[in-house]
């Protein structure tokens, strides 16, 4: 049992890594096209279901600090970053990832977490204007006279459903390309094994 734990511990030592590099490149990707939606947790997602929580928050405070070196206005995202790792990480636990329905739920869910605390980035460290491809949505919405909250809320609720809803999809369909005897050395990778009977 000792020789699984240290086999699983060094998979994940190993894959927090390539998640960081897969979460900024998407996230680079998004900001210099700028991309109304998020794909910068793609890693997250996979480190989340594969690993579990603990996992999953340091590859996304880790990814959100290196994203901040580029750029610091990621910086007081990283908020955001640690409560969709533990929202991952949760839901990984509760075997929502292993089924293509269960990862659209997951999906829906990790998309209100980012939300809400996007929303609340947002408006309090940058008055409602953060500079991403959703920025120009939240002036018009402001210039029409709608309240600043109701503004960033309203355009964060789309952006993030199809960003998480994207993001989850790609984790997904990468955990069902990995190999049984692969999945086997992750704490959670017995979870995405199908059984064959008969």
């Amino acid at each position: 049992m000792k020789r699984r734990n240290s086999a699983g511990s060094l998979m994940v030592t190993l894959l927090i890594p390539v998640a960081i590099a897969i979460n900024m490149v998407g996230g680079q990707m998004t900001s210099v096209l700028s991309l109304p939606i998020a794909l910068d947790m793609i890693g997250v997602l996979l480190v989340g279901a594969l690993a579990g929580t603990v996992p999953a928050v340091i590859t996304a405070v880790l990814t959100n600090l290196l994203n901040g070196m580029l750029d610091p206005s990621w910086i007081p995202y990283v908020i955001c970053s640690f409560f969709i790792g533990l929202t991952i990480g949760l839901l990984a636990k509760c075997n929502m990832m292993n089924r293509i329905w269960k990862a659209a739920i997951s999906g829906v869910l990790i998309a209100l977490v980012a939300t809400v605390t996007s929303t609340f980035v947002t408006v309090f460290f940058f008055g409602g204007i953060s500079g991403g491809g959703s920025a120009m949505i939240i002036a018009g919405l402001l210039a029409t006279g709608q309240q600043l909250v109701q503004s960033v809320f309203s355009v964060y609720i789309v952006t993030e459903l199809v960003g998480k809803l994207i993001s989850t999809f790609v984790a997904y369909f990468i955990i069902k390309a990995i190999s049984d005897r692969t999945l086997l050395k992750f704490p959670y990778g017995s979870k995405y094994i199908v059984r064959k009977t008969g």
